[in-house]
């Protein structure tokens, strides 16, 4: 009994254990089937070379991509909430939520950082994709509060990178409560004047960021960024042709744009710019006149109230 137990039993369990694979070394774009070696993507901030597919960035990199370097530093926020329904599916949430910060490297579905665009303040919420494929939990939301918070106290503009598959569903009304409060903190923000700019990456299946943008200074999108309820699978895996297939209710950029529900459509690699440029006219001193040329000749001097000066 003590051979079985001591020896053919651990031989057996190693054999039949599932193996750890190494990361992938090749990555196919889920729009063109092209085959794109990882560091390659990575170093064109995951953006197919083929056909300029913008495929999930993650969050960290985020804060290299959209803050000036050697100017950002990241805020602790708080973790996930560990079982508040006790809520049990085909594994128990709180081993979902161990495994998620294992592969992402995040306490949350949300990463904050704060620093400087161009030399101007700013906080950068971005959500992470890979923690439970960005769903919105209630701590989720206590990381935007506590970036809108820190926006106040620093007096910087609020920079928010929405790409989540929708409510989590372990949380349940904890995660819909979010909107109410981020909607408080927002509109704290636009008692001092302070910018918020959303940022729209594909996907943004979210009830919630339909408030947001409405509450945003200005809104860019992503090419190709998604717009809608959430997916009925919310930990659908993302960067898949099947995630990519049109789904009814969803917008994408270009339909937003024509709509007139977002202000601009940005590559990735022109994001840091087009926020620079956003925020250089939002935290501007307005002149007491402005000089206005019409396009068929002649100008009109307009003072701060409106009318001809």
């Amino acid at each position: 009994m003590s051979w079985l137990t001591n020896f053919v039993g651990p031989t057996l369990k190693r054999w039949i254990a599932p193996r750890v694979l190494r990361e992938a070394q090749w990555v196919t774009c889920p729009k063109c089937g092209a085959t794109i070696f990882h560091r390659d993507l990575d170093a064109n901030w995951r953006i197919c070379p083929h056909c300029d597919h913008h495929l999930t960035l993650p969050a960290a990199r985020r804060f290299d991509l959209m803050l000036d370097a050697d100017s950002w530093a990241r805020i602790e926020i708080p973790g996930a909430t560990a079982d508040p329904l006790k809520f049990r599916d085909a594994r128990r949430y709180a081993d979902r939520l161990k495994e998620a910060a294992a592969q992402s490297r995040e306490a949350e579905a949300v990463a904050v950082a704060h620093g400087r665009v161009d030399g101007m303040g700013a906080v950068l919420a971005a959500f992470e994709p890979q923690f439970l494929c960005g769903t919105f939990g209630a701590a989720a939301g206590e990381a935007i509060v506590a970036a809108a918070e820190l926006a106040l106290l620093q007096d910087a503009a609020l920079i928010l990178v929405a790409c989540s598959q929708g409510p989590r569903i372990q949380d349940g009304a904890f995660a819909l409560m979010q909107g109410p409060r981020i909607a408080l903190a927002l509109r704290k923000l636009a008692e001092r004047a302070l910018p918020f700019i959303v940022v729209l990456a594909d996907p943004a299946f979210d009830p919630v960021f339909g408030g947001l943008l409405r509450q945003a200074d200005a809104t860019i999108a992503e090419p190709g960024a998604r717009l809608g309820p959430p997916p009925a699978d919310p930990f659908a895996a993302m960067d898949t042709p099947e995630f990519l297939a049109p789904r009814g209710g969803v917008a994408d950029a270009a339909r937003l744009l024509a709509e007139g529900r977002i202000d601009r459509i940005a590559d990735r690699r022109d994001l840091k710019a087009e926020i620079a440029a956003v925020l250089s006219v939002l935290r501007s001193p307005f002149p007491s006149a402005t000089v206005i040329d019409y396009p068929g000749g002649g100008a009109k001097r307009i003072d701060q109230s409106g009318a001809d000066a």
